[in-house]
């Protein structure tokens, strides 16, 4: 199936009882409530074994939650919608756009394959996140630390991640330009690191050591 047809299986009153179950447990004002567990859903769960939303129209932003095994592949976010101060574990988020949106804080096991992530602001923890083929073009963070991570064919163009921490990442394929990495530190393996290509690398440690700024007119 494709986006469209994952969206268009949803009856509007389905949508509506997800985002009704959602506004009831998600955000600050909610912080009190005992059971704040996301809603099961109305097609059971995929082959993988995670609560099946594909598809579904979020109009409630996803805050302050702590949510695993969700599979949110090809979800619309409607305007006021993220993921936001959060920690998601073993959750997906195939082909979703949250184009100029938060995710923070916390994804451990999670997949964003061919995700429209572009002007997004991240932070605080991606541990073994999957985001290949996906367009973080302009995306913001700072302080942010990326641990086993796959960035393969990923365009970083235009993105800004300064002072953040990237730990035996993949960066097959990955596009670099006109950003910066300033004061980011890298480790692993050689053939992993990314082709640099005019990102400003300032004050760039790659496994220890100060990478050498190419001054060439």
């Amino acid at each position: 199936m494709n986006k469209k047809q994952w969206v268009s299986r949803w009856e509007p009153e389905q949508i509506a009882a997800v985002n009704k179950a959602l506004a009831s447990i998600t955000g600050k004002q909610n912080l009190h409530k005992k059971d704040r567990a996301f809603p099961p859903s109305p097609f059971g769960q995929t082959a993988s074994g995670l609560e099946d939303f594909r598809g579904v129209v979020l109009t409630e932003p996803m805050q302050y939650l702590t949510i695993q095994n969700l599979d949110l592949s090809y979800a619309i976010f409607e305007p006021s919608g993220g993921l936001i101060y959060s920690t998601f574990t073993n959750c997906r988020f195939d082909g979703v756009k949250l184009d100029g949106r938060f995710l923070t804080k916390i994804f451990e096991r999670c997949s964003f394959h061919k995700a429209i992530l572009k002007n997004a602001a991240f932070g605080e923890r991606f541990e073994d996140c999957d985001f290949t083929g996906s367009n973080l073009s302009q995306t913001k963070g700072r302080d942010v630390s990326f641990i086993r991570c796959r960035f393969s064919d990923v365009s970083f163009r235009g993105a800004h991640l300064m002072y953040c921490q990237f730990e035996e990442c993949l960066f097959a394929g990955a596009k670099m330009n006109d950003g910066s990495l300033a004061g980011s530190k890298f480790l692993g393996e050689a053939q992993h690191l990314p082709d640099w290509g005019t990102m400003i690398t300032e004050h760039v440690k790659v496994n220890g050591t100060a990478l050498a700024v190419d001054h060439d007119d």
